[in-house]
């Protein structure tokens, strides 16, 4: 006996399921190029079922699903490489995208965009260069 699994699938961008919409265990899948993913609901009873993306890392200069063409929502956990800045690494906490610290980079000058707590080798200081570190308290880098 034959069994066939289907999915959901979309080749949209920014097209998410719809949690409530999804069976226990059912899988569905966005093969979009620019943003692709797996996802699948949680057990969190209807109308507050929510969405998980099981992967990849969304790469980009704007927050995955910024232009909802589904679900509007991101799922807690959820992952982003920001390009936008000096490639920061985000994580969604279930509100908003928070940036993982022990940011480092290395280059002449200081990077446009940079977070709290970021360490950047600045290679024009002078010498072999001069470790900095941004502080947004003062909206500066200073020298470690």
């Amino acid at each position: 006996m034959a069994v066939q699994i289907q999915t959901r699938r979309s080749s949209t961008l920014n097209d998410r399921p719809f949690p409530t919409r999804l069976g226990a265990g059912e899988l569905a899948l966005n093969n979009h190029s620019t943003s692709p993913g797996l996802f699948f609901a949680d057990n969190v009873a209807s109308p507050s079922t929510g969405l998980i993306k099981v992967g990849p890392v969304h790469i980009g200069s704007t927050a995955p699903n910024t232009s909802a063409a589904g679900f509007t929502s991101s799922s807690k956990g959820e992952t982003w490489l920001d390009t936008a800045s000096t490639h920061i690494f985000k994580v969604f906490d279930g509100s908003s995208f928070q940036s993982v610290k022990a940011v480092a980079s290395v280059s002449a000058g200081q990077p446009a965009n940079p977070i709290d707590g970021q360490l950047h080798w600045d290679t024009s200081g002078g010498g072999n260069g001069v470790l900095k570190i941004y502080l947004a308290s003062i909206s500066a880098w200073v020298n470690v």
